[in-house]
């Protein structure tokens, strides 16, 4: 039997995940201790355990130097895909202890969404994103996991880290083993 040449592959349609660390900023040190100690948190249909969220929307418009390390971020993102120009909105702040965790979901009316880690207790957490092309294919039967059939992919972020992803994938955390975590989140629009 004849030899096979070696077949051309593509990866086709790859989505982008980007993790920056943006910690030492000027404003760290009053970023953590507002979210640590905020005694007026609520409750979120996503939230389950031990977790609560803030009840502003508009964290970031406190912390001008954290949205300018953010901004920088979505810039470097937004030029790597090719999308329009982006700016932060809608930021809040989950507070998570052990056993908290946030259900699957999405964000709507956002292109980009990130999450910003000023702080993880235990060094270590993560956040869980879906393959988004599962769904279309129902009839694979997998032998192995690859690449190219791996159901989701688990980010490992610690301390200072930003994950900036695109607002329509699918993601959710673990329950939380990491002691206290304390998650900082926002959406974009196109900025004009």
């Amino acid at each position: 039997m004849e030899m096979l040449k070696l077949p051309e592959s593509y990866d086709l349609f790859p989505i982008l995940i980007s993790k920056f660390d943006i910690s030492n900023y000027e404003e760290e040190d009053d970023v953590i201790d507002r979210v640590l100690h905020d005694s007026d948190l609520g409750e979120h249909f996503l939230l389950q355990g031990e977790a609560k969220t803030s009840k502003t929307r508009n964290f970031l418009i406190d912390y001008p130097t954290l949205e300018v390390q953010i901004q920088a971020a979505i810039d470097q993102y937004t030029k790597k895909v090719g999308l329009l120009t982006l700016k932060p909105t809608n930021s809040w702040y989950g507070v998570y202890e052990n056993s908290g965790k946030i259900d699957r979901h999405n964000h709507a009316n956002s292109q980009v969404s990130g999450a910003y880690y000023p702080y993880v207790e235990d060094k270590y957490t993560s956040i869980c994103f879906d393959n988004p092309t599962m769904v279309l294919r129902p009839t694979d039967i997998w032998d192995e996991v690859t690449k190219y059939s791996e159901p989701g992919k688990e980010i490992v972020v610690q301390s200072g880290d930003l994950v900036l992803f695109p607002s329509w994938v699918y993601h959710y955390t673990t329950p939380n083993q990491s002691g206290k975590r304390c998650v900082i989140s926002f959406d974009t629009q196109i900025k004009g």
